[in-house]
């Protein structure tokens, strides 16, 4: 024969399951993600990492849609005048360092226009650079 559960008596096991689970849980020596050490040190890693600009050089509006430009040559001058360069990859793709604060960054390839971008670096930053062909 069958015997029918009341409601009490299916829920009870679930319960006792569900309470365990939320005591263990408060259990072992991890760091809470919200305790103030461990915000403080997820903090000092991100200000340590390194800030970076990347992007894609493509060519701007040509019939062919907007092809990928390999070997661009990208650079990075800061507020100090210290330069650094990049070459974008088969892809277009191109990543470079940065520090904080006031940067211009240069797009260059021969055979077509330069372009240039100026800006206040906060944080890693997405620049994609399209190219003009020089006119004969």
């Amino acid at each position: 024969m069958f015997r029918q559960h009341t409601t009490a008596e299916s829920v009870a096991p679930v319960w006792a399951v569900l309470v365990t689970l939320l005591f263990l849980s408060g259990c072992g020596d991890q760091i809470s993600p919200v305790s103030p050490t461990n915000n403080a040190s997820t903090a000092s890693a991100a200000a340590d990492a390194p800030l970076v600009i990347s992007g894609y050089v493509y060519q701007e509006a040509s019939l062919a849609g907007e092809p990928p430009i390999a070997d661009a040559v990208i650079t990075l001058r800061d507020a100090q005048g210290a330069e650094s360069t990049a070459k974008s990859d088969r892809r277009g793709f191109y990543l470079i360092r940065t520090p904080l604060g006031e940067v211009v960054v240069t797009a260059a390839k021969q055979g077509f226009n330069t372009r240039e971008s100026r800006f206040d670096v906060t944080d890693s930053t997405v620049l994609n650079f399209g190219l003009a062909p020089l006119l004969p």
